[in-house]
């Protein structure tokens, strides 16, 4: 009975939290995206998120500050970032581990 207990108790919450999560990165406000790290390209100064809302690859421009900081990075990151004028481009300027 302990058993089935725990396993109805954790089928429950995983759905209580499961709607959070999904609604990561309009929770993080205007201009941010919450995900975790896919790829980091050092040479062309871009690092690619798995976006945690949309489930979709993000791709960012970063300074070599944020780019070296990324190798460090385990689990979620948060993206502040901007968008470039007629392009379609966004530009990291800050990333919270």
């Amino acid at each position: 009975m302990t058993k089935h207990f725990i396993v109805k108790a954790l089928l429950v919450g995983t759905l209580f939290i499961t709607p959070f999560a999904t609604w990561a990165c309009d929770a993080a406000g205007k201009n941010t995206h919450i995900g975790t790290v896919q790829a980091v390209d050092a040479s062309g100064k871009t690092f690619t998120i798995i976006d945690a809302q949309t489930r979709q690859p993000v791709t960012f421009m970063a300074s070599n500050e944020i780019i070296d900081g990324l190798k460090d990075a385990k689990g979620s990151v948060m993206v502040n970032y901007e968008e470039i004028d007629g392009s379609s481009d966004l530009k990291a300027v800050g990333v919270t581990f």
